[in-house]
């Protein structure tokens, strides 16, 4: 090391007393004292990081983007068939209310129920049904009020009840019946028309949605005899 000041020596000689400082100056000048070696300060060098590029995204293959499709179309079905469930719930409900409280409600209320569940039967059947007076019907009873009629000309399946099919059809003779001891079967039929998008659970409109006669006049205009 190069000669060094008093000051510098006092320096590296931090918390030295001050009396001992000159006793070791004086005997650095003599040359019989060497000074403490200094550290040399480590210099810190950073480290730079270099993020990785961004991979550019790889164009999807024809088989990815079939996929998608068929998810994205899946998945709007399954919306189609929720909204056709809760407007059919809301059509059983306006159902009730114009059987319940019909005596109490104006004509204006009347034709404001009357007028809805004619739009909602507008949005809930299936596009391509078409009914027709010549069409083949079956319906099943279970062993409860819960039923199901089926169009099998035109593969339409409705859940009714007894109540329903006994105000509205039940003197027909155009219709296959079929009495069962529970309803599982008559569950895994409807499962099936659900899967093909022809079930609806709620009933049909009378004289447009099925065109089963009525009465006996109905019946015999179709050239049936009136008996069962």
């Amino acid at each position: 090391m190069t000669e060094v000041t008093y000051n510098q020596f006092r320096g590296l000689h931090k918390g030295t007393p001050q009396k001992k400082v000159s006793k070791l100056w004086k005997k650095y000048k003599d040359g019989k004292y060497k000074l403490p070696a200094v550290e040399e300060p480590t210099q810190v060098v950073e480290e730079v990081v270099e993020e990785p590029a961004k991979e550019e995204p790889k164009p999807k293959t024809r088989k990815e983007i079939k996929k998608e499709k068929k998810l994205e179309k899946a998945q709007k079905e399954k919306d189609q068939l929720l909204v056709i469930g809760e407007l059919c719930d809301e059509y059983t409900k306006l159902q009730k209310k114009m059987k319940l409280y019909a005596p109490r409600l104006s004509d204006e209320e009347k034709q404001k129920v009357q007028d809805r569940l004619s739009d909602i039967a507008k949005e809930t059947i299936p596009k391509t049904y078409a009914c027709s007076p010549t069409d083949s019907w079956k319906i099943w009873f279970g062993p409860t009020s819960k039923s199901l009629l089926i169009n099998t000309t035109n593969a339409m399946a409705f859940q009714i009840t007894r109540e329903w099919w006994q105000k509205n059809y039940q003197n027909t003779i155009y219709v296959d019946r079929e009495l069962l001891q529970s309803n599982e079967l008559m569950d895994l039929e409807i499962m099936r028309y659900f899967r093909m998008g022809r079930f609806l659970p709620r009933t049909p409109v009378v004289g447009k949605e099925c065109m089963l006669p009525q009465g006996v006049k109905d019946i015999q205009m179709r050239g049936g005899q009136g008996t069962n």
